[in-house]
């Protein structure tokens, strides 16, 4: 009546339901394989997936900020070929920027909405205004005016990756964000 069609050239098995629990144990090593292997899997690429949407927006913001700040610094300082960021005007104005466009207060702490789950640290920040060719300190050639800024942000992961982490004693991811912005000029 029914013939078994040889798909792919596989032999199928037939399943076995006159042994006691056959079926039954073939049913809880797909459950386990789901539950285990694929869950895990589809989890950690969504997990991936979700750190690079929160990284594209702080690579966005630092750039943002890196470019308003150009702007905002006063003339005199950008007559120079390079400023470094321990002038303080410069680091205000950088890390007032930076705290609005991050959602985060006056000190670089997250605040509710904020993509940083703890405080930001900016490891350095530098001013480059002169046409000469320049070096960051992480190798990136500057050749036109712009601004150099690393800062480290700790963001918290979404699923399963929160469990690894509080296994490791850790509550959030740190990335280490390096953006080198040219400012627009005018020819």
């Amino acid at each position: 009546m029914f013939k078994r069609v040889n798909v792919l050239g596989i032999k199928s098995l037939p399943l076995k339901t006159n042994n006691r629990g056959g079926a039954v144990g073939e049913v809880i090593i797909v459950a386990a394989i789901i539950v285990f292997i694929l869950f895990p899997m589809i989890s950690a690429v969504i997990e991936r997936y979700l750190i690079n949407i929160k990284l594209q927006i702080i690579k966005d913001a630092v750039d943002i900020t890196n470019i308003s700040t150009y702007v905002s610094i006063d003339p005199e300082y950008l007559g120079r070929n390079l400023v470094i960021h321990d002038q303080s005007e410069v680091w205000e104005i950088y890390s007032k920027l930076l705290s609005s466009n991050l959602n985060l207060k006056e000190d670089l702490s997250p605040e509710d909405n904020s993509v940083a789950e703890e405080k930001v640290k900016v490891e350095s920040i530098i001013i480059y205004t002169g046409d000469n060719p320049e070096k960051c300190p992480l190798g990136t050639d500057i050749r036109r005016p712009g601004v150099h800024s690393l800062i480290t942000v700790p963001v918290k992961p979404s699923l399963y990756s929160q469990i690894i982490l509080n296994l490791m004693g850790k509550n959030s991811i740190e990335l280490r964000i390096h953006v080198d912005s040219e400012v627009p000029v005018n020819n």
